[in-house]
């Protein structure tokens, strides 16, 4: 497992990001029991409560609150429930409660206000790309807590790179939708086959930065799940993988700010 040391080295947060090995060498990953477990002692900070998105590739947003939090006290605490409806990304201000996305190519989107002390993950494919999960979670933390989105500081886990998401131009129609003729010219370089290739970083990035956050408070670790054989790929294995396969990311408020 890695951590975002962006976020981890500078404020009061713990994150965290799996890779191939963490199901190889865990005996009953498949169960989400054992993950959490696995993520407690890899943290190192105590973790009240796992909840793992329900993911339907929308630009929905649930905000965990004490209120909301309560309201699933009585449930399986592992997983939003399915009458929540589906949300790819997570907000909440509350300490010690992991907030966690899996993907396989799509981006891990890590936000962090260090004012409102807030923390939010977010499940960033093209579908909700083009439904605006970026500026919804943002939103929610300005709706909800107050955050000025120039505290923000963002962090990109591993995803596929602009120069291997190979696209059709159905895609291109969907953003057009959404950003102007030029950033769509930016997003979208031509492949091969009347294929295009996609820029998902760059297209969060814009995103970002519409909201108010800015460049020099947002990281990229880099890492393209598609070229790293040691990171899952749908694209590489050429199927959708199982979801214990897929990469785990998590963030955790550890402590208040004096």
């Amino acid at each position: 497992m890695r951590s975002v040391s962006f976020f981890d080295d500078r404020f009061p947060v713990k994150t965290v990001y799996t890779d191939n090995s963490d199901w190889q060498r865990n005996e009953g990953w498949q169960r989400i029991e054992k993950r959490n477990a696995v993520f407690q002692e890899c943290l190192g900070t105590p973790i009240h409560h796992v909840f793992h998105a329900y993911q339907v590739d929308s630009g929905n947003v649930l905000v965990l609150t004490e209120e909301s939090a309560a309201e699933l006290a009585g449930m399986d605490k592992t997983q939003i429930p399915k009458r929540f409806g589906g949300y790819d990304a997570m907000v909440t201000a509350m300490p010690n409660i992991m907030l966690c996305i899996c993907t396989a190519d799509c981006l891990p989107l890590f936000l962090y206000d260090p004012v409102r002390e807030v923390a939010a993950i977010a499940h960033c494919g093209w579908r909700g790309i083009c439904d605006g999960i970026v500026p919804n979670t943002v939103g929610k933390m300005a709706e909800c807590f107050d955050t000025d989105p120039k505290h923000v500081v963002a962090a990109f886990g591993p995803c596929i790179c602009g120069k291997c998401y190979e696209v059709g131009g159905e895609l291109k129609e969907a953003f057009a939708r959404r950003f102007s003729t030029r950033e769509v010219e930016e997003l979208f370089r031509e492949g091969r086959r009347e294929k295009f290739l996609l820029d998902l970083r760059k297209a969060v990035t814009m995103e970002l930065r519409r909201t108010g956050v800015t460049s020099e408070r947002i990281h990229d670790t880099r890492i393209c799940s598609y070229e790293r054989l040691d990171y899952p790929s749908c694209r590489r294995a050429g199927t959708h993988l199982d979801a214990h396969r897929q990469t785990f990311s998590g963030i955790v408020l550890t402590q208040r700010m004096e």
